[in-house]
């Protein structure tokens, strides 16, 4: 065995394995390949078992260079033997025979090159140039083959449909092209992409696309098209593509991403936009119920829904307030619901239930009067959501669609929430157009449930020794309780502990002592907060012997009846006293005008109570933020922003 002298290997070396019988000039060739070439080492063996031996036992030999004829066997039997085991390794013949025949039978066996010997010459440097030509071929061909192996690795892991195409056709497939296509992928092999998959108004575009692509003279751009499964459905898909080399073959590699679920919920996030600015504009600009339910449903219909309708319930069935679209269809279904042969229908199975309900497929339904109507009429998926804010049912908001399965889970929350803007934007009206009213009618009711805890210490005999018990105000407070504001004429100082002792009451805060003026927080629920919840304006509230009296004042005398409903099913013992038409004269009307929120109306209300207007004041802002438990900085933001409210009703 020969070598050079370097004692560290590098990719670039080339470690040779000589096979002659002559010791001597397998020696001296060896010695003068070397000397050609730094990257060329070579070691010798005599005959074919010594090169077994050095081919099992050496880490590495990149190239064997074998002597046609030696004893008892042939280089071509040689050859055959170590192509067993390496199959791929470079093989170069030396023959002293140049003939046709042996030419003939080195290519036949797979022989990489072949030398005819001539001892006369020195063949050294042929031989170190035919070695590191096979053994680059050979090392090229492997890089070749790892790169397409990973390539082809990375391809079926990719998240991405893939596929190879010449001249349009697919040549290689992977799992994720068959899963997005529906056709498996040997059944893909030799079809046309284009023809067999993507929709006819998008295949001139992607050809072009392809085409450009395989160009290479451009960075390819995404290429949007309309992929058709086997089955006939319909995806969106973005497509891009470079030209590659596979075995050896100019070939178009492409990329496909299905985003259908991405425009679906693009579409969706547009209409959800469109539809929040729309609420919002309503809420702000109409001043009536019927503006705002008619702007909802023409933009619902504009939207693409062939008929939305809001309806409220009648004596007979549904009442149609505002419809968009097909106004026949409402009517006819209307009629079918004066005939209570409506179960199942959506919109007068929302009223009923007070839930949001859907129908996927009405033609899948059993035979009745509504499902003929409806597929008369050819539609095949209706919905309905209620109307309803804090109880309060102000009807039914539905719509009906052309097509099966048209509800999703979006579309469904969408509706959802649509109608539970609408229904606050009908309260919100209602209240205004109360206190806008030329002529209010006034209820005064009495509520004797011991649940109320200023009802029960007045029947407990806590207020006998007083002159006069009122409430001023009702707010809500941070943590799902009530504040009022208390005016008690005539009380001594153990008033304040009676209060404190009562088990719904969380605070006493002593605002002034005579009259004396209290500010209590309590968890219990009182009738003032659910009448104003309700859009109901309360006046005030005075306590006798036998419970409490609110004052309020209603849009009309056809709300009373609801009103003590309500008010009966959230308190025992609740009765009506009187009712009076009057002159509108509501000294808060600029307050509630001024559209507050909650936490605004009970920094401004605390604030009045406690003085802070007056010359001195009754109280400094950190005293009041510390009566309602919030911080200083947080009660001061909400007391301005509400004056700024309260001012601009005023003056603007």
């Amino acid at each position: 065995m020969t070598g050079n002298d370097s004692t560290e290997e590098s990719e670039q070396d080339i470690h040779t394995l000589l096979v002659d019988d002559s010791e001597r000039w397998a020696s001296v060739a060896a010695k003068r390949i070397e000397t050609e070439t730094e990257e060329i080492t070579v070691s010798v063996a005599n005959d074919a078992n010594e090169a077994l031996v050095q081919l099992a036992e050496s880490d590495r030999v990149d190239c064997l260079i074998v002597d046609y004829m030696m004893p008892g066997i042939t280089g071509l039997e040689l050859l055959e033997r170590i192509r067993e085991d390496r199959p791929d390794i470079p093989f170069i013949l030396i023959t002293s025979e140049g003939n046709e025949d042996v030419a003939a039978q080195a290519i036949d066996a797979g022989v990489t090159d072949y030398v005819v010997k001539d001892p006369s010459i020195d063949q050294s440097p042929l031989f170190a140039e035919k070695i590191e030509s096979v053994v680059r071929q050979r090392r090229l061909q492997s890089q070749l083959e790892e790169s397409e192996q990973r390539y082809r690795s990375v391809v079926e892991e990719s998240r991405d449909a893939i596929c190879l195409l010449r001249d349009d056709r697919v040549q290689f497939c992977n799992q994720r092209f068959a899963d997005l296509t529906g056709k498996d992928c040997v059944s893909w092999i030799g079809e046309d992409l284009v023809e067999d998959a993507i929709h006819p108004d998008d295949r001139k575009a992607v050809r072009e696309a392809f085409a450009n692509w395989d160009d290479g003279s451009s960075e390819p751009e995404l290429q949007e098209a309309r992929l058709r499964r086997s089955d006939g459905t319909l995806r969106v898909c973005e497509f891009t593509g470079r030209r590659i080399t596979d075995d050896g073959k100019p070939t178009l590699l492409v990329s496909i991403r299905d985003v259908s679920e991405r425009r679906r919920r693009e579409r969706e996030l547009r209409w959800e936009r469109d539809l929040n600015r729309t609420v919002q504009e309503a809420l702000v600009e109409s001043r009536t119920r019927d503006t705002l339910e008619a702007d909802v449903v023409t933009h619902l219909y504009e939207y693409g829904y062939p008929v939305v309708w809001v309806a409220e319930r009648a004596t007979d069935g549904l009442s149609p307030r505002a419809v968009g679209g097909d106004r026949e269809f409402v009517d006819a279904i209307s009629s079918a619901a004066e005939t209570d042969e409506v179960q199942g229908e959506p919109a007068t199975w929302a009223a009923q239930s007070g839930e949001p309900q859907f129908v996927q497929d009405i033609a899948e339904l059993f035979p009745s009067a509504w499902r003929e109507v409806v597929t008369d009429h050819g539609f095949r998926s209706g919905g309905a959501v209620p109307l309803e804010h804090n109880d309060v049912p102000y009807g039914v908001l539905a719509v009906y669609h052309d097509k099966e399965d048209h509800f999703g889970e979006t579309e469904r929350r969408l509706l959802t929430d649509l109608g539970d803007t609408v229904a606050f934007g009908i309260h919100s009206l209602a209240t205004e157009n109360t206190l806008a009213a030329d002529r209010t009618v006034t209820a005064r009711f009495r509520v004797d449930d011991d649940g109320y805890y200023l009802a029960d210490l007045a029947m407990d005999g806590a207020f006998r020794d007083c002159k006069r018990v009122t409430v001023q105000g009702t707010v809500p407070d941070d943590e799902d309780g009530i504040v009022q504001y208390l005016r008690i004429e005539g009380a001594t100082d153990a008033i304040q502990d009676v209060l404190a002792a009562h088990p719904d009451v969380r605070s006493v805060h002593e605002i002034d002592v005579e009259p004396r003026r209290l500010q209590v927080t309590v968890t219990c629920p009182s009738p003032e907060a659910h009448l104003a919840s309700r859009g109901v304006v309360v006046d005030t509230t005075t306590l006798d012997s036998n419970g409490a009296v609110v004052e309020a004042q209603l849009q009309s005398r056809e709300t009373v009846t609801p009103t003590l409903e309500r008010l009966q099913a959230a308190f025992e013992d609740v009765s009506l006293l009187a009712i009076g038409d009057e002159e509108a004269s509501d000294p808060g009307s600029e307050l509630r005008a001024a559209r507050l929120t909650d936490k605004q109306r009970q920094a401004l209300r605390a604030a009045y109570h406690h003085g802070y207007f007056e010359q001195p004041r009754g109280a400094t802002a950190a005293e009041i933020a510390e009566t309602l438990g919030v911080a200083h900085s947080t009660f001061l933001q909400h007391l301005h922003r509400a004056q700024q409210k309260v001012f601009e009703t005023r003056f603007e």
